[in-house]
Order: C-alpha cells, then structure tokens, then sequence
C-alpha cells in the first residue's frame, strides 16, 4: 500500500507542477476529492496564467529593445 500512495503523492506534484507552468490540468471534479485540494489546484491554475502572461509580457519588451 504504501508504493500506490507515494505514486499518488508523485502524480498529485507533478499535476501541481504543470498547473504552476501554465499547462491547462484542470482541477479534480466534486466527489473525487476534497474541497481543499480542489482550492490548491484552482490557485495552481492562477499562478501558472499570471506566469504566463509575465513571460509573455517580458519576451515583448526584450523585442522592442
């Protein structure tokens, strides 16, 4: 049992992980998990768009220079 939940654990990072790099993983569905985990994932997707637009809006300005 524990090799199943350190997976979970792995897949549960990496998902976070792509989120936070602006890859669109959406959160988990109601009933599959908790209230808070859906939270963290929604705040996840936040901070991987406003990354995105960040690195957008710098590649930009190197351009114009």
């Amino acid at each position: 049992m524990a090799k199943s939940k350190k997976q979970a654990q792995a897949l549960a990072i990496k998902l976070s992980r792509e989120r936070r790099a602006g890859k669109r993983v959406p959160a988990p569905p109601k009933g599959r998990s908790s209230k808070e985990t859906r939270r963290r994932a929604q705040r996840d997707l936040e901070i991987g768009r406003t990354r995105a637009k960040r690195g957008a809006a710098r590649k930009n300005s190197i351009k114009q220079r």
